[in-house]
């Protein structure tokens, strides 16, 4: 159900804990006793765990209360915050660090409102910015500003619908501006999050709701030096139309995708179509700065059961020639509650999909999947090796605005190389949050003995890259390395 990549080459992966068992025990004879627990009151079960991607191997977690349809974000010490849930987790806050024995560490009642399906946006002070949840029409900070409890934000009431809601885990941006981008339903607005002020509202998409459980994904496209960081534009795709969430016929999902430039002057949507429809599909940014869309079904909206028809086949969207393009399929549906993030080789980590109410392995039309998989995009095939760079030399810390000095070879002559930073998203629920992806500022690329050196730039401030650890690639004629990790700030 979530997922996130720690800087450690490492995987935190969890669902809820009121599922009954697992099929992953915790070690060292440790149970959890939870009178509130709806499955199993003294719970043996591992509902979390780390994967180590180097060795492939799992550490059973222990997390301590329901983390259903929960949020969370990294920090720049790389912790993870994860915040609310349901029943016993709704306002409780969870941290789990970055060290090879870390482990969940709870904080009861630290949230004013239970957060149940809200969305986290790191900010530019390293405080967490959590948006909405089921019933709560408001947001508030993570640690808590000035002392603020939640704070009402009127656009999440309006964006309600009854019996339907299609305004849960709203779509949550950090812009250039340091205003926060917010979509819910089918409506979006510009908020300062210092002044709880509505600074701007914008045009309604097309076609249909694009939120839970109408579930549509959201992206920022990437930022870059070329225009100063300036300029801003979101891409929504999929999602259900109007109804279908209350529908028993397992409507046909949303075709379309809008783009909006959120910064120009007198924006507007422009919208496309993908090659098929698609709902509770995961949108994720490549290192060469195309978008993967990928998960998810063609008929129905999230929820237990209420999805069918799956689609298999991943589909590639390149921002600047805004073609899509089908790729190969896998074998194994990903409907809800699955997810996906990128890893440093530039693969694609996949896993997940319970789209039934508790583990059910067998006997019905989607078991629970315990399988998880590496999407290999087309840039990893062989063909492509002699464009590849391989990153030599770089700094595991950079400042803002600073200069710092990279080496890597390549087999042939270097031709548009782009240098790009990419924050790993926590991803629940179609909707991978913090995500974000930078082309950075860089002097020209020179020959130095048997390797190619370049000058970079870091990101200017906290704004355009709150302080973190980011994955940094370098790209030639349009093939990217591996990425290793830099610490911005």
């Amino acid at each position: 159900m979530h997922t996130v990549l720690l800087h450690t080459n490492k995987l935190v992966i969890f669902d809820r804990t009121d599922y009954g068992p697992s099929q992953i025990r915790l070690p060292d004879g440790i149970c959890r006793d939870d009178p509130n627990d709806l499955a199993l009151k003294v719970d043996c079960w591992a509902h979390s765990v780390e994967l180590d991607l180097a060795t492939n191997t799992v550490r059973p977690l222990e997390v301590l209360t329901d983390t259903w349809c929960s949020s969370g974000a990294v920090t720049s010490d790389g912790t993870l915050t994860q915040t609310g849930g349901w029943n016993d987790g709704g306002r409780n806050v969870r941290r789990i660090g970055d060290g090879p024995t870390d482990n969940w560490v709870e904080f009861q009642n630290q949230l004013a409102d239970n957060r149940w399906y809200a969305s986290n946006q790191l900010l530019p002070d390293q405080v967490i910015i959590v948006v909405g949840g089921r019933a709560e029409f408001s947001y508030e900070f993570v640690p808590r500003r000035n002392g603020q409890g939640a704070i009402n934000l009127p656009f999440l009431a309006a964006t309600n619908e009854a019996d339907a809601e299609n305004n849960l885990y709203p779509f949550t941006h950090l812009l250039p501006d340091e205003n926060l981008f917010i979509f819910a339903n089918r409506d979006s607005i510009l908020l300062n999050w210092k002044t709880g002020e509505v600074v701007r509202t914008y045009p309604t998409i097309p076609d249909g709701p694009r939120n839970y459980p109408s579930s549509g994904s959201s992206v920022m496209l990437p930022l870059s030096a070329a225009n100063g960081f300036t300029e801003a534009e979101i891409m929504i795709c999929g999602g259900a139309p109007d109804g279908a969430f209350q529908a028993t016929n397992f409507a046909t999902a949303l075709q379309t995708c809008g783009r909006m430039v959120v910064t120009a002057a007198a924006p507007n949507w422009e919208m496309s179509l993908m090659p098929m429809p698609r709902v509770m599909g995961d949108m994720l940014i490549l290192p060469t700065g195309e978008v993967l869309i990928i998960n998810g079904a063609q008929q129905g909206t999230a929820g237990w059961g209420d999805a069918k028809v799956p689609v298999l086949t991943p589909v590639l969207y390149n921002p600047t020639t805004l073609r899509f393009q089908v790729m190969r399929p896998t074998t194994i549906p990903r409907l809800y509650h699955s997810s996906a993030v990128v890893l440093p080789s530039g693969e694609i980590f996949v896993g997940g999909s319970n789209p039934n109410e508790g583990y059910v392995f067998s006997g019905v039309p989607f078991p629970t999947e315990l399988r998880y998989e590496k999407y290999r995009p087309y840039y990893l095939n062989a063909a492509y090796d002699l464009r590849r760079p391989t990153i030599v030399g770089s700094p595991t810390e950079v400042l803002y605005g600073a200069a710092f000095q990279v080496t890597f070879t390549l087999a042939q002559a270097p031709s548009g190389v782009l240098f790009r930073l990419y924050f790993p998203s926590f991803t629940t629920h179609t909707f991978s949050q913090n995500q974000r992806s930078l082309i950075l500022k860089a002097g020209a690329v020179v020959r130095v003995g048997k390797l190619y050196a370049a000058t970079v730039y870091g990101p200017p401030n906290a704004v355009i890259a709150p302080a973190g650890y980011y994955l940094f690639t370098i790209v030639n004629f349009g093939t990217p390395s591996a990425s290793v990790w830099i610490h911005i700030g």
